[in-house]
């Protein structure tokens, strides 16, 4: 079950490739919790033991974190933060927990995870080594939002600017009357989130070879091109703007498998931020209608993966009508139903199936796991679904 990824820690793939062999050490193959992954002073396992990027300061007897803005801080570490203090509210932890597990480098269960065989391998040899990059690789194009990512770079020219691209959950702009007071659902990401995900996705693709940040020599030997890029990565702030594309052209001309798209559970985003900006009301309404958008969105995409694993279109004008047949679980307002369904259409390229369209055809590109894709989907909604898709 992954989740789109939002917060800069994570865009570092050698710390996450640290806390993965500290992981290991501590736990094998067995599950460890999210609180796991903090940095504990107490234990005799930690991600200091595994981590190259730690700085010796004159002033300071050891070795700290070079990204901390108090070296000092009892956090001790700038991607998983600690036991002892965590400033983030276990948000950085949680969000490096996602990365590793949309990489397939982890495997969710109960409320922790386990490593997994792919994740085993990655960190089977140093970090600098070759097939360091080629499992790296093999990873970011298993999630679902990197896909979606390198798809729209794809569709430009030579080169691409951060600001283009825009990765988050669809911004419907759809309003409710509520006791005739007309209330706006927050069903999309908020600007400051958008920016945070791409930067992390834009600093993966730099890393493994998909993007060329501008000024930036570009590697001699491309085999080792993570490696190479370490001045850039290890940067404390990634302010370069501008990416010369060196995605492979027939990237795209097969149907990559996408082991691991957004899931039905998290189609939506989490609408605590509206409670910490006093926006009660409008989190109330939201909440109300989550299971429909989460439902319209599921729908959206499991009928592209559907098809495009019979390697057939999708007519969307079709199938907007089918759905519209059941209000209940796809529709908030009738008549606004088809605009909403067209913004609706990007949660596509975030799962990881982005599509060509020619008028209200839609071919789909990639493949989905669809029992990743459908985590969390009532088997009621599932059954309609494939009715409606084996009609249209």
């Amino acid at each position: 079950m992954s989740y789109l990824i939002n917060r800069n820690p994570s865009g570092r793939i050698i710390c996450l490739h640290s806390l993965l062999i500290y992981l290991y050490a501590k736990f094998k193959a067995e599950p460890f919790t999210l609180s796991d992954l903090k940095y504990d002073s107490q234990s005799k396992f930690n991600v200091h033991q595994n981590c190259p990027l730690l700085v010796k300061l004159p002033s300071i007897g050891f070795k700290v974190c070079p990204y901390l803005e108090n070296p000092l801080s009892n956090a001790k570490c700038y991607l998983t933060q600690s036991i002892q203090e965590d400033k983030q509210k276990s948000k950085s932890v949680s969000d490096a927990f996602n990365a590793l597990e949309g990489m397939g480098f982890i495997r969710r269960v109960d409320k922790g995870g386990v490593i997994t065989k792919t994740g085993i391998e990655f960190i089977s040899e140093k970090f600098e080594s070759p097939n360091t990059l080629k499992r790296l690789r093999a990873g970011l194009l298993s999630y679902g939002p990197f896909i979606g990512l390198i798809h729209e770079i794809s569709e430009k020219s030579k080169t691409v600017n951060r600001s283009e691209i825009k990765l988050g959950y669809p911004v419907t702009n759809e309003k409710v009357d509520v006791n005739g007071k007309k209330i706006t659902l927050s069903t999309g990401s908020q600007q400051d989130t958008i920016t945070r995900t791409r930067s992390v996705l834009f600093i993966w693709a730099s890393t493994s070879g998909f993007l060329l940040p501008d000024g930036v020599q570009k590697p001699v030997d491309e085999g080792l091109w993570h490696v190479q890029m370490m001045p850039y990565i290890k940067s404390k702030k990634w302010t370069i703007n501008k990416f010369s594309i060196m995605i492979p052209k027939e990237l795209f001309s097969k149907k990559i498998l996408v082991k691991n798209p957004i899931s039905y559970n998290t189609m939506t985003k989490s609408t605590k931020a509206l409670r910490e900006r006093n926006q009660e009301e409008e989190r109330t309404i939201t909440l109300k209608y989550e299971p429909i958008i989460t439902n319209r969105r599921f729908a959206l995409i499991y009928g592209l993966a559907k098809k495009s694993e019979k390697n057939q279109n999708l007519n969307i004008q079709n199938y907007l009508t089918e759905l519209k047949k059941y209000p209940n679980l796809f529709v908030v307002n009738s008549n606004d139903f088809e605009r909403v369904m067209e913004i609706e259409l990007d949660i596509c390229s975030v799962c990881g199936i982005p599509y060509k369209r020619n008028n209200f055809e839609l071919t789909p590109l990639t493949l989905l796991d669809i029992n990743e894709l459908s985590v969390g989907a009532p088997a009621s909604l599932i059954k309609i679904l494939d009715q409606i898709i084996a009609s249209v």
